[in-house]
């Protein structure tokens, strides 16, 4: 029987071998095909993401690789009006999935990008975990290599003494009340990470949680990620949800903010893909690119840069690309993926319409606070007016009275 698995399990290596160097003569291939030629590239501004593009580069130097790095929810726009004017720049686009999926894509912004796949193990259901959550809709548009459990609601236990938070009814407790920020579900383009966690706690609690969240809390809501995650770091909030990991990672790394802890709710799925546009200007780059990225070898490669930078989100939808084992817990249950919202996917649209919609309507019934650079400016207009008044009365008072005014006449 040992003999049995033995061989067994050599002839498995040897297949994977034999797909490897396969794999490697395509891409060899396409890379003669590309030499000399440009890739338009668009990544989504992570270091983890620009690292990768570094090593394509590296690995192809016969290959002009010019890269924007921009934030999906500005890009997007942007690129649905150059299409809209004729104007297709760019071949291929890697970012985290919901602008793709929810702007681009309706837009006819993509090609299939199976038109661009050479390697037969990429276009196999058995390579993949949860293959049917391979694209982020029924058509193949944008490819989804990557996904990661997001925990974004941060809590300072130093804010208020004494107060554990274990499940998601514990953030009603009267204690917290002013003492919560909420990155904002409505504000910019595209959805956010603060969207995503306000939609999770929908799916798991309820709207009216939400609800009671926004008004008998009275949570505060606020746009700059930055702001809000900080606002978590000095302990001007107990809790915030949709507050940014990498910094609080940062900032553990060296040593400080051990009194904010993540939270274990509200942690929808993150999805990163890849997608090709429609009318790429360089096909035969974007093809070499489309099929390294989501090689084996690429993918080894995104897993390694991704780790250096980021707390969560090094792994690989593949089966043969294993998870960085510091962030493996971050990996969603891959057989029931049905149990979490996936919201940058055309499956969790409606929920995500349906929370915005909520808040919008919150929004409307909640007295409007101007934001406190607004609150800052009137002051510091406010405070020049009175030194205006103050200095102009004060000339008044100490300007010596002219002749008429004493009653005596002019002299002559």
């Amino acid at each position: 029987m040992i003999g049995v698995c033995a061989r067994s399990a050599l002839v498995a290596a040897g297949l994977a071998l034999c797909c490897a160097s396969a794999a490697a003569e395509d891409l060899q291939s396409l890379a003669r095909d590309a030499e000399g030629d440009t890739l338009a590239l668009i990544v989504h501004g992570v270091e983890g993401h620009e690292a990768t593009v570094r090593e394509f580069q590296r690995r192809y130097p016969k290959l002009d690789v010019q890269v924007l790095v921009q934030n999906p929810s500005t890009m997007a726009p942007r690129i649905i009006i150059e299409q809209q004017n004729g104007i297709y720049a760019w071949d291929s686009w890697w970012a985290g999935t919901a602008a793709l999926e929810h702007m681009v894509r309706p837009a006819g912004g993509f090609a299939p990008i199976t038109d661009y796949v050479v390697l037969p193990d990429i276009l196999d259901p058995g390579t993949w975990r949860a293959p049917a959550y391979r694209y982020t809709s029924q058509e193949p548009y944008v490819f989804v290599h990557s996904m990661s459990v997001e925990e974004t609601l941060f809590f300072n236990t130093d804010v208020v003494k004494g107060l554990q938070i274990r499940r998601a009814q514990d953030l009603l407790d009267p204690r917290l009340e002013g003492r919560i920020a909420i990155r904002d579900p409505t504000a910019g383009s595209a959805a956010h990470n603060g969207t995503y966690t306000v939609a999770e706690l929908v799916r798991e609690e309820g709207p009216d949680f939400v609800r009671r969240l926004l008004v008998d809390q009275r949570a505060a809501l606020i746009e700059n990620n930055r702001q809000l995650t900080d606002g978590a770091l000095r302990g001007d909030y107990a809790v915030v949800i949709g507050g940014n990991s990498e910094i609080l990672a940062q900032c553990q790394n060296w040593g400080g903010c051990r009194s904010v802890e993540r939270l274990p709710f509200g942690t929808p799925v993150s999805t990163r893909g890849v997608a090709v546009m429609r009318n790429p200007p360089h096909p035969k780059a974007v093809k070499l690119w489309i099929n390294w990225l989501l090689s084996r070898e690429g993918q080894e490669v995104y897993v390694r840069e991704w780790a250096k930078d980021q707390s969560a989100g090094a792994s690989s939808m593949r089966r043969d690309v294993a998870p960085d084992p510091q962030q493996a817990r971050f990996d969603p249950d891959y057989d029931h993926l049905e149990r979490y919202g996936l919201y940058g996917m055309e499956v969790g649209k409606e929920e995500l319409a349906r929370t915005l919609r909520l808040v919008e309507e919150v929004k409307r019934g909640m007295p409007r606070h101007a934001p406190a650079s607004t609150l800052v400016v009137l002051i510091l207009a406010l405070a020049l007016v009175i030194f205006m008044l103050v200095r102009a009365f004060t000339r008044g008072a100490m300007r010596p009275q002219s002749p008429a005014l004493a009653g005596s006449a002019p002299d002559r």
